[in-house]
């Protein structure tokens, strides 16, 4: 497993950004979790990316309790022991028959969680599962992003997702990074926002 460590000598927050955590994902999540280890800079704390904690592997859904006895899950959850980070950024990826049923508006009533939210391009963005939210406190910043797998290799996704990612990385609080992505996207995260407040009934502010 490839690991990333970028460091600086001013104090700020750990940041945790991993992929390619079940099937073949990895594919499409760790090339852009390369370029976005290799050719940015932070300018305080520490940022740990791992492009891909597998290659390939059965397919485990992460908002089952499974994967996380699984050799993927149980190297996730040690990653997130070992650096104990304040934002943590999970990339997956999906193909065009999954979209409906990610953004299902009923699909927090038929399988337990909340609808991704598009915001734009098939780019979709929610919490992350809630089994795993629980290793992370109250005032983390925790997000998953889906990513569409037929359209990964085309330039303006690839740039629309590291710009994205770059807020993660560059942006020291949580409210500046939530501050800025609801000027880029203000509908989706309005409503991204109120989907994850219904959900965990205001007990955390998103996300």
């Amino acid at each position: 497993m490839k690991l990333y460590r970028l460091t600086t000598s001013e104090q700020g927050l750990t940041k945790l950004f991993v992929g390619g955590l079940h099937g073949n994902e990895s594919l499409y999540t760790a090339p852009i979790l390369e370029i976005l280890a290799t050719e940015e800079e932070i300018p305080a704390g520490e940022a740990v990316i791992v492009p891909c904690i597998t290659e390939a592997s059965k397919y485990i859904d992460v908002l089952s309790a499974e994967y996380y006895q699984s050799k993927e899950g149980t190297e996730l959850l040690r990653l997130i022991r070992d650096y104990n980070p304040d934002f943590y950024f999970e990339l997956h990826a999906y193909g065009k028959q999954s979209y409906s049923r990610l953004t299902d508006p009923e699909r927090e009533d038929k399988i337990g969680v909340p609808p991704f939210v598009d915001l734009g391009d098939g780019i979709l963005l929610g919490s992350i599962a809630p089994i795993l939210r629980r290793k992370f406190s109250e005032h983390d910043f925790c997000v998953t992003i889906e990513v569409p797998k037929w359209k990964c290799e085309l330039t303006e996704i690839r740039e629309e997702l590291l710009l994205l990612l770059r807020l993660g990385l560059t942006i020291a609080h949580k409210r500046e990074v939530l501050k800025e992505l609801r000027l880029l996207y203000p509908m989706q995260m309005k409503k991204a926002e109120m989907l994850f407040q219904q959900y965990y009934r205001n007990r955390l502010r998103p996300f």
